[in-house]
């Protein structure tokens, strides 16, 4: 029994070009006529359908998904430029695709059942053990969404979803599933087998800052009131003169450096939230859905504290797989992390390479929203949207 693992990639600035270096790459590499499960990454430089056509044509590939995204995150190297293509082969992993199109126009919780229902229908009966999905990172609230996934394979399966974006210009984004460029969609692999195990990680290092709040009224992903005040005199207190008159689009530029962090009783780690709006009486729009009451705090993060979160997130999930050694390793990280850490951000998946072997692959891109399992108090884990992480998830 083998699987085989193959990954190429390419910065040409033709999209046809690009897509068909990166598959020609991951090929040679594979050296399989028959590929059980391509997944496709590009930045917004290419054409989604012109990419994605090549690598079709390129690739006898049973199963086909993918995502654009704001940068592309590799065992050698982190590119904010290019394609890649991930191909696996094996006679001990087996895998079930699925889409789900026009998602802001259905009721969310529905749609992610149905999601997770098609995907298990195209999988089959064999034994599963991880769900990873992209979605639309522009869908307001997806909360509703993985919860409906979560509910069809359980509280404890590992559910692990990227947020698909366009590298800050917030405007289009793209999933891929077959021959398809979809848009407002989500696109996921259901991945198993008999002998697979599945470790994973998810940590973000942003501390609190100041004195606790709390939160006094909120709708769904909206906060109306914290300490009974608007939702938005949070930023305005903290940052006086400079936060005055904040429109929406500068307020997501400020919570990429200074996110909100709500303490969930029966967590261990705060949850992340990107204010992405504001209303016109100062509540405050978050990516995903708030809990009441929670307490809550501006939160910072800095250099040292994201290379730390990177090392935990390995760790643990390394750690996971036992005697087992990682066969390949997907990383999904906050876009927002990548411009905090800058021109330092490959020594991030320098340190992922020491922690889970040097010569384990990995394949991963800069996400808008991450969607993770959390690890509680009970050790019983379900996942939630979380922004400004890092998920790592090592397959074994």
């Amino acid at each position: 029994m083998a699987t085989h693992i193959g990954i190429g990639f390419s910065s040409e600035a033709n999209a046809s070009t690009a897509a068909g270096q990166a598959a020609t790459q991951a090929l040679e590499q594979i050296q399989q006529d028959k590929i059980d499960l391509v997944i496709v990454l590009n930045t917004i430089h290419y054409s989604p359908l012109e990419t994605l056509i090549t690598v079709r044509k390129s690739i006898n590939a049973v199963r086909v998904i993918g995502s654009s995204t704001a940068g592309i995150i590799l065992s050698e190297m982190i590119s904010l430029r290019g394609v890649a293509v991930l191909a696996i082969t094996s006679d001990e992993m087996n895998f079930g695709i699925a889409a789900m199109a026009n998602i802001d126009t259905q009721d969310r919780r529905e749609a992610g059942a149905a999601f997770a229902r098609n995907v298990i229908a195209d999988y089959g009966q064999h034994r599963r053990q991880a769900f990873v999905f992209f979605i639309d990172g522009l869908i307001q609230n997806n909360s509703p969404f993985t919860k409906g996934i979560q509910e069809i394979f359980g509280n404890i399966f590992p559910v692990v979803g990227a947020g698909s974006t366009d590298d800050f210009h917030f405007r289009k984004t793209y999933q891929y599933c077959q021959d398809k460029s979809l848009e407002g969609a989500a696109t996921g692999v259901l991945i198993g087998g008999a002998n697979i195990r599945v470790g994973l990680g998810n940590k973000h290092g942003w501390k609190p800052l100041g004195k606790p709040r709390y939160i006094t009224q909120v709708e769904g992903n909206v906060i109306k009131t914290i300490d009974q005040k608007r939702a938005l005199t949070i930023y305005e207190e903290f940052f006086g003169d400079e936060a005055k008159n904040l429109k929406s689009q500068q307020l997501t530029q400020l919570a990429i450096l200074y996110p909100l962090g709500a303490s969930l009783p029966e967590e261990k780690e705060y949850l992340i939230r990107n204010p992405i709006g504001i209303t016109g009486d100062g509540s405050i729009i978050c990516q995903g859905e708030v809990p009441e009451d929670a307490e809550i705090h501006i939160m910072i993060g800095n250099k040292d504290a994201c290379r730390q979160a990177a090392v935990a997130a390995a760790q643990e999930a390394k750690e996971a797989l036992g005697e087992k050694s990682p066969q390949l390793a997907f990383v999904f990280e906050c876009m927002g992390r990548q411009k905090l850490l800058g021109r330092d951000a490959h020594r991030e998946i320098q340190l992922i390479r020491q922690t889970l072997g040097q010569e384990v692959p990995i394949f991963g891109m800069y996400c808008w929203g991450e969607i993770s399992p959390f690890k509680t108090a009970e050790t019983t884990r379900r996942s939630h949207l979380q922004n400004e992480s890092i998920t790592v998830m090592a397959i074994a």
